[in-house]
């Protein structure tokens, strides 16, 4: 299964340099069964390279693929530290939302003068989820258009789950949705074409354990609720 792995590797990486291959070489014979190197490239610093195993964080290796770290790497800016690995990390998380998710994914509320875009991991039955929707109007207002992506952190054999199905099911899926979130009685509607289950598998894999999970466009992850006014300043 490594020899293969490799192979996939060579055949795919031909505009890789020799040092990449070398690393990825090195680092396949080490990983797990059923992970390998997805992509090599130079870091910052000299000698030092960001390898893709496709986990959302990278690992760091040596030129000779024979030293490897996991974790974070700062870089002094000014007298400011910049967490490179983070950003690592969000662009990872745009390449996997942008390649994953579509407009038929979402259920939107939509700015008029839209200035910013977020996409949120919620669920109908969480609390600061809830008090988030109460104000989608004030984050509306401020130019924040809303892409909800279904998130029931109870897991996928739940009432949640049967809940935010229903809302993706409705021939008015804005209106479902609020009326959830606003404690309304619905009656559950389940359908095959949902994208929830999607949804909450890639949640996982991009790191979400909690909602409401608000996702910049640059792919940063922003936990938790937050006010209109302080998202806004989070965005600008």
């Amino acid at each position: 299964m490594k020899r293969l792995l490799l192979i996939i590797i060579l055949i795919f990486s031909s505009d890789m340099k020799s040092d990449e291959l070398l690393i990825a070489s090195k680092i396949n014979a080490v990983l797990p069964e059923g992970m390998s190197v997805q992509r090599v490239k130079e870091s910052q610093i000299e000698n030092l390279f960001i390898v893709d195993i496709g986990d959302l964080q990278p690992i760091y290796a040596s030129k000779n693929g024979e030293f490897f770290f996991y974790g974070e790497l700062y870089a002094v800016n000014g007298n400011m530290l910049q967490n490179t690995t983070k950003d690592e990390v969000n662009l990872k998380r745009k390449s996997i939302l942008d390649e994953t998710l579509s407009e038929d994914d979402f259920i939107s509320f939509k700015s008029e003068n839209e200035k910013h875009r977020v996409t949120i991991f919620t669920d109908v039955d969480c609390g600061y989820c809830r008090k988030f929707h109460n104000e989608i109007q004030d984050f509306n207002d401020l130019g924040i258009t809303v892409n909800y992506v279904a998130f029931p952190r109870s897991g996928l054999d739940s009432v949640s789950y049967n809940k935010i199905v229903t809302a993706w099911c409705s021939k008015d899926p804005k209106s479902v949705l609020t009326k959830m979130k606003q404690g309304q009685d619905v009656q559950l509607s389940m359908c095959q074409n949902h994208p929830v289950e999607a949804h909450f598998l890639l949640g996982q894999k991009i790191g979400i354990t909690g909602t409401p999970a608000i996702i910049k466009s640059n792919g940063e992850l922003l936990p938790g609720y937050l006010p209109p006014e302080e998202l806004l300043t989070r965005l600008n």
